[in-house]
């Protein structure tokens, strides 16, 4: 499957922000909104047991 690529609109202070942290962790910033976005779909209960347990989510 080819991935698709989205685009958002946000402030650039929040924008400066993201990348100043994925930067620290040594990861680029389409991972480290990747991660964030799966994290937040593993809170809501849209991923199965073993994406929220490999997204550090309590199940």
């Amino acid at each position: 499957m080819k991935d698709k690529i989205v685009s958002v609109r946000m402030k650039k202070d929040l924008s400066d922000l993201i990348s100043k942290v994925a930067a620290q962790r040594g990861e680029d910033l389409s991972d480290f909104v990747r991660r964030a976005v799966l994290r937040e779909l593993a809170r809501l209960s849209y991923l199965s047991p073993e994406e929220k347990k490999a997204l550090e989510i309590q199940a």
